[in-house]
């Protein structure tokens, strides 16, 4: 079946925008009233984005839920009662979400999750594709699934376990809880926590030298470092550092500094 079913989102909520300012961009979860769960229209808007994303890629991506009604609560039940429960559907919707997550998750951007209120469900799985997870100090990260009877539909398993590995992975899946910050930070859910309210600013911040950078450079070093420790990384280190020495970013680095005059 074609999916998202375009009959089925007319009068539908939510909105997923795209924001650009130079070198970075922003995607905001947007559903009013509904903690900015993922709605059918939601789901359409993000994969666009997705689309406009890889091919136009930013140096860095914020993922962010709008206003104050918390990241993404996951999946609007409103829509899967009425529009994902068919034939067909269930795996229409996660192959398509699942190929955009994974398209961004190996994409040269660098991505920061900006997590106010609460990451549940499929929310928890889009905060997990990031780099860099920002939590505010009230906000809740959980893996839900299982309490609803179902698995992560949307790539989330195979995020969660990049993050955290095998062990803490088992655990945030099967016993179902939602995580404060501390716990989070404990866990591996999340990097770094903020002030209520300042996790949108604090990804800014932390991402500012990035920005500056050679995004051939950033490219590369996102490559190492999400590939991890294996018996192949250090073959594709030298790769890496082969393909960037002597190339335009360095030399101009090495003009700057006088270096080799």
């Amino acid at each position: 079946m074609s999916w998202p079913p375009l009959a089925d989102m007319v009068g539908g909520r939510g909105r997923v925008r795209l924001e650009r300012e130079g070198p970075l961009a922003r995607m905001v979860f947007s559903n009013p009233g509904a903690r900015n769960a993922m709605s059918l229209p939601m789901m359409a808007d993000f994969l666009a984005a997705v689309a406009e994303l890889i091919a136009h890629p930013p140096l860095a991506l914020i993922l962010v839920g709008g206003g104050t009604d918390g990241f993404c609560a996951g999946g609007d039940l409103r829509d899967v009662r009425t529009h994902l429960m068919g034939d067909g559907s269930a795996e229409a919707m996660s192959s398509e979400m699942g190929r955009a997550t994974a398209q961004l998750a190996a994409s040269p951007m660098v991505i920061v999750s900006a997590v106010e209120g609460a990451a549940l469900g499929g929310g928890a799985e889009l905060s997990q594709l990031a780099d860099w997870v920002i939590m505010a100090e009230s906000a809740r990260i959980g893996f839900v699934h299982a309490r609803l009877g179902v698995s992560p539909g949307w790539g989330g398993a195979s995020l969660l376990f990049r993050r955290v590995g095998r062990s803490a992975a088992t655990a945030i899946l099967l016993r179902a809880e939602v995580h404060d910050a501390e716990c989070a930070l404990t866990l591996g859910l999340a990097d770094q926590v903020a002030a209520d309210g300042e996790a949108l600013a604090q990804a800014e911040a932390w991402l500012a030298p990035i920005l500056t950078a050679p995004p051939e450079a950033i490219g590369g070093l996102l490559r190492l470092v999400r590939e991890g420790a294996s018996s192949e990384t250090a073959g594709l280190e030298r790769d890496i550092f082969c393909s960037l020495w002597g190339g335009e970013a360095h030399r101009a680095a090495l003009d700057r500094s006088g270096a080799g005059k």
